[in-house]
């Protein structure tokens, strides 16, 4: 592991997008993938969303072959750029 990156496991970007919504409200929002690992995910959304909160998410890839993923997150960082925020996650849960 290079000394730049110190996390047990390396995000990978990808390029697709993913509706949720927050465990307990009925409305769904739509966000972008920047990057995802195997314990985490970071998106952007137009939509404030406040650190602590669950989400559960479905992933849907650009490639019709790939499945889409379904998880429960926990939000654990939240920065806005004035257009929209950059959301990071913890999975806590993926199920198909």
């Amino acid at each position: 592991m290079s000394n730049y990156e110190k996390r047990n496991f390396l995000r990978m970007p990808i390029d697709c997008q993913l509706r949720y919504s927050v465990v307990g409200d009925d409305r769904d929002f739509e966000g972008k993938v920047i990057n995802l690992s195997d314990k985490g995910i970071l998106f952007t959304s137009r939509q404030k969303i406040e650190v602590g909160s669950l989400l559960t998410l479905v992933l849907t890839a650009s490639q019709a072959k790939t499945p889409p993923m379904h998880a429960t997150v926990k939000v654990t960082r939240v920065i806005s750029n004035r257009v929209q925020y950059e959301v990071a996650c913890i999975i806590r849960t993926q199920f198909d």
